[in-house]
């Protein structure tokens, strides 16, 4: 992209960023405007007053502004005493300097919680997009991006907005103090002014530099987060096979390459420092010297004058170093609304649709009507599905892997919606509001265990907030867990570890099975979510699930004949249709024939 097209770029990022600011401000950005100006102009006045002061202090009062000012005090004192005069000044001045520390005051505390309650509004907002986006789309989602979009890139868009909002403090502070060297000397300030325009346009080319490089920074970050995630998910079979040096190695490639651009990117920022610092003194240093040989500016003035050049780099230099720091740090802004865009098709549902149509109870019958479903750029899925689960029905699922078994699965929960036919719970199509309220309803054990990095009792506890303890110790008592949570010195307040890395796979699989039994759901989904367990324990936790007291449809895949033979009915799935649909004469399926009946 060439220099005219990478500034483009950069502007209408930028503008997006101020766009979404304001927005998220509403009203309270008005009230920072004005304390911004109101703080600007307070300290203009302040530097105003400097003039007769220093005309009384060095005898060099031409009858104008001291004068002036000092007759028009209410609290004058008589006479041409020079204290006399002196003191109503510095009274007004020492008024000026506590107003002004009171309006910076409000001035900060708004800043900070606009910019605080911004970068909390991206993250809500980017969390909501994710918990209202659909299965298919959230399941090819690198977890280190998001991970990395919700902590470093949150944090580096609220440095935008710090930035972003020194800036305007600096920017107006410097209208007004340059507004003030026109009022003492226009030439100068004419110089000055046009002196400081030549360097910040020599400038602008190089904020799209480091916007450049902070791309290249943040794309280097969000690598070294997933190298380090990789790092930590295949350690122990890197230890075991001894090949935790190749990790290392690549761990410190990426390190090198973000240091290298981290590098760049500070020396970027220092040669403009150094540039912008230079321009300015030397702007400074001609308007003094014009002032002096060329305008015969008097003492006062030119002090004062000289005091406002002085004022005027700190703001000048503090917009030349902001301007930069937001060029570089907005990529991180730019990757979370491109991510926003990519789950915009997506919106959170209201809470009222959400409740629609009233809640699931007990079992019923699910239909699917010539159901059909393709995953995203591929050919995997389900065709034509035409079949019922009978309430309390306890079915098995088998296959080849990828034969649709787990599509199968993610249907019937409805994290997936078909691309053609219905799905119905009685009289009721899942879609929309009634989707929403089957998925609050039934409980999913999927094949990969997840268990939070918390207690027992927590875990449990996240699949229904308000179950007591004697509900968690008889849901851990029909998966066979009781004898775990006893042997514990801390009993259900044992901390699992991360995903569940302190138990075994099969301790996990029984805590995961009570956590999903919590709900007394009218539909139990177990996708492969017993292999851990051995055939005796499994057979004997499914006999019992067969048996509960509430007895929903369960629907169970598997692959072990042994856990089959338990079933009702054993739907066997070949390249995404049911090649075998089979009654089985099981005590299961006999109560279930009975009921049916």
């Amino acid at each position: 992209m060439d220099k005219r097209g990478a500034g483009r770029e950069l502007a209408r990022s930028a503008w997006d960023f101020f766009r979404d600011f304001r927005v998220h401000a509403g009203g309270d950005g008005l009230k920072a405007a004005i304390l911004i100006m109101l703080g600007a102009g307070l300290e203009g006045v302040g530097l105003v007053l400097l003039v007769p002061l220093l005309d009384l202090v060095v005898g060099g009062d031409r009858g104008g502004w001291a004068a002036a000012l000092a007759g028009r005090l209410p609290w004058r004192s008589a006479g041409d005493d020079p204290l006399a005069r002196l003191l109503p000044l510095l009274a007004c001045f020492a008024l000026l300097v506590g107003l002004r520390a009171v309006v910076l005051w409000h001035r900060d505390v708004l800043l900070a919680t606009l910019r605080i309650g911004f970068v909390e509004a991206q993250r809500t907002r980017l969390v909501a997009r994710l918990v209202a986006a659909p299965w298919t789309r959230l399941s090819t989602l690198p977890h280190a991006r998001v991970n990395h979009l919700l902590s470093s890139d949150i944090i580096l868009t609220g440095a935008c907005a710090h930035f972003m909002l020194q800036g305007a403090t600096s920017l107006f502070l410097l209208l007004v103090q340059w507004g003030l060297a026109c009022l003492f000397s226009v030439p100068l300030a004419a110089v000055t002014g046009a002196l400081l325009a030549v360097a910040t346009l020599a400038l602008l080319p190089q904020l799209a530099r480091s916007r450049r490089l902070g791309r290249e920074v943040a794309d280097a970050n969000l690598h070294l987060a997933t190298s380090g995630a990789q790092f930590l998910g295949g350690l122990k079979l890197a230890l075991s096979q001894n090949m935790q040096q190749r990790f290392a190695d690549e761990f410190n490639g990426t390190l090198g390459r973000l240091m290298g651009r981290q590098v760049a990117l500070t020396r970027e920022q220092t040669k403009a420092q150094l540039a912008f610092t230079t321009l300015a003194s030397l702007a400074g240093a001609a308007a003094i010297m014009v002032g002096v040989w060329a305008l015969d500016v008097p003492p006062a003035v030119l002090i004062v004058f000289v005091l406002v050049l002085a004022r005027m780099s700190a703001p000048a230099a503090q917009l030349q170093q902001g301007a930069q720091q937001f060029a570089n740090f907005l990529p991180s802004y730019e990757k979370i609304r491109a991510l926003e865009a990519e789950l915009a098709g997506a919106a959170p549902a209201a809470a009222a649709e959400i409740g629609a149509g009233g809640a699931f109870a007990g079992p019923q019958p699910i239909r699917f009507h010539q159901v059909s479903y393709r995953h995203p750029g591929g050919d995997r899925g389900v065709s034509g599905l035409d079949l019922t689960l009978e309430a309390g029905s306890f079915v098995g699922v088998t296959g080849a892997s990828g034969a649709g078994k787990t599509t199968f699965a993610d249907l019937l929960v409805g994290l997936t919606v078909p691309d053609t036919g219905t799905i119905t719970v009685g009289d009721r199509t899942l879609a929309g509001a009634a989707r929403r309220q089957w998925a609050a309803a039934i409980a999913y054990a999927p094949q990969d265990t997840f268990l939070f990095h918390d207690s027992i009792r927590a875990n449990l506890a996240w699949a229904n907030p308000s179950a007591s303890e004697a509900n968690m110790r008889a849901a851990l008592g029909l998966v066979g867990a009781s004898a775990l949570v006893d042997r514990l010195d801390q009993g259900l307040d044992t901390v699992v570890g991360a995903q569940g890395g302190l138990l075994s796979g099969g301790e996990r699989q029984r805590l995961a099975l009570a956590r999903a039994l919590m709900r007394e759901p009218p539909l139990l989904v177990l996708d492969e979510s017993t292999g851990a367990i051995d055939i005796a324990g499994e057979r004997a936790l499914l006999a019992g699930l067969a048996t509960l007291p509430w007895r929903p449809t369960i629907v169970l895949i598997a692959h072990r004949r042994e856990s089959l033979m338990l079933c009702d009915r054993v739907l066997e799935f070949a390249e995404g249709r049911v090649v075998a649909d089979r009654r089985m004469g099981t005590p299961a399926a006999q109560a279930s024939a009975h009921r049916a009946r």
